[in-house]
């Protein structure tokens, strides 16, 4: 297994090389075009934009250098200056009923995006060369995000979390999935604090798998011990499943890789979203066998209004849809997550950084696997103040 961080590696070098070479190339005719200067790449009209603030692609065209950055004929179709619709990550409205202060939780993700990219210095081959620092994502950017119940790459979702039940015979079942949000803290579902058929509790969660059987998928797994399952204060059974989740307190620092990162947390209490991914080690189909291989699937966000209608005598939700509560899946069916998934996130990514995931809800209930009944998850953002307390109070 070692032999990915070496293929990663060049795949990096790769990347970066062609970045060098394509703005060398291209530097000596367009040097001159400044910020707001309409140019031409790749035979598409554009307009000279600082490289941040455009796509990246595979190809580069410099128009000159600021004092920061390369400014790069960008298209408008690249442009970012608008966040693009359905994944935006607006201001945190928390942020502005606070005072303006930032939550410690957002000041944490900005940390964790420091992992997602590495500076290179790079100059064009002129006369009085610039030497210009660009930020280059580290995780393979051919990956796609938005489809429907694939299996995922090693390492696209770096915060996915197994959470393991030891077995009389030495091995772990894997029956709930988590999210990694900090140095030793995973989000998950209260519900996954339950014990097995042989009475056990969770005691492990695996970080950074791709198959929970194989050891040549090219991932890095790590276990970590599980210190403490701290379920929501105001968990209730007796009424349904509201407030449906926790935190797991690992009994190491989790050491970060290109296999095991954090997400971030959502920052604000509207959705700005009409599509997310869910992910997970569940089962593939209604009282099919779970999942060995981790999988994504892109599934829609409904007004809560629709579940409470289709739950309506559903007696985990006595208290009908509550707005601490998702309305997620897919109306033509099909497209779902199952048990096993439980506690397992439900993220999005911007396209400024798709290295970086968000996560909006936690995996908690729902009717039968693909249904067009869609299920329910836990929002995230009504218990960010007690996320915070525990994880960084």
């Amino acid at each position: 297994m070692g032999s990915t961080f070496k293929r990663a590696g060049t795949i990096q070098t790769m990347i970066l090389w062609t970045v060098l070479i394509v703005l060398c190339f291209f530097a000596s005719d367009l040097f001159a075009l400044q910020d707001g200067e309409s140019c031409s790449h790749q035979g598409e009209s554009g307009v000279c934009r600082p490289y941040s603030k455009c796509k990246r692609g595979n190809r580069i065209t410099v128009c000159s250098y600021s004092a920061t950055e390369a400014i790069v004929c960008c298209p408008q179709s690249q442009q970012l200056d608008s966040p693009p619709s359905g994944f935006s990550i607006p201001t945190p409205l928390n942020s502005q009923s606070r005072g303006g202060s930032e939550r410690i939780s957002e000041k944490k993700c900005n940390e964790y995006k420091d992992l997602t990219t590495e500076s290179v210095a790079i100059s064009a081959l002129t006369l009085n060369p610039t030497l210009v620092k660009i930020d280059v994502p580290k995780c393979e950017m051919v990956v796609k995000l938005i489809v429907g119940g694939n299996v995922t790459k090693p390492g696209e979702f770096p915060h996915m979390a197994a959470i393991g039940w030891r077995q009389p015979n030495g091995g772990y079942s894997f029956d709930c999935g988590g999210s990694l949000i900090s140095e030793y803290y995973v989000l998950t579902a209260a519900h996954c604090y339950a014990e097995s058929a042989d009475g056990t509790l969770p005691s492990i969660v695996r970080l950074g798998e791709q198959s929970l059987v194989r050891e040549d998928d090219g991932a890095e797994p790590e276990n970590y011990d599980i210190l403490r399952f701290i379920v929501h204060p105001d968990l209730k059974r007796s009424v349904g499943k509201y407030n449906d989740i926790a935190l797991i307190q690992l009994t190491e620092r989790v050491i970060f890789t290109n296999f095991i990162r954090p997400a971030c947390l959502y920052p604000s209490e509207v959705l700005n979203v009409r599509t997310a991914i869910a992910t997970g080690f569940g089962r593939t189909e209604y009282l099919g066998a779970k999942s060995d291989e981790l999988r994504k699937v892109a599934l829609n966000i409904y007004n809560n209004e629709l579940c409470a209608e289709r739950y309506r005598y559903d007696r985990h939700l006595r208290q009908g849809i509550l707005s601490t509560q998702m309305c997620v899946g897919d109306l033509a069916g099909g497209k779902d997550t199952c048990q096993g998934d439980s506690g397992g996130p439900l993220q999005v990514t911007v396209q400024e950084n798709h290295c970086m995931f968000y996560i909006l809800g936690v995996t908690s209930l729902g009717q039968v696997c693909g249904s067009s009944t869609p299920a329910i998850y836990t929002k995230v953002h009504p218990y960010l103040d007690w996320i915070e307390s525990v994880v960084w109070g």
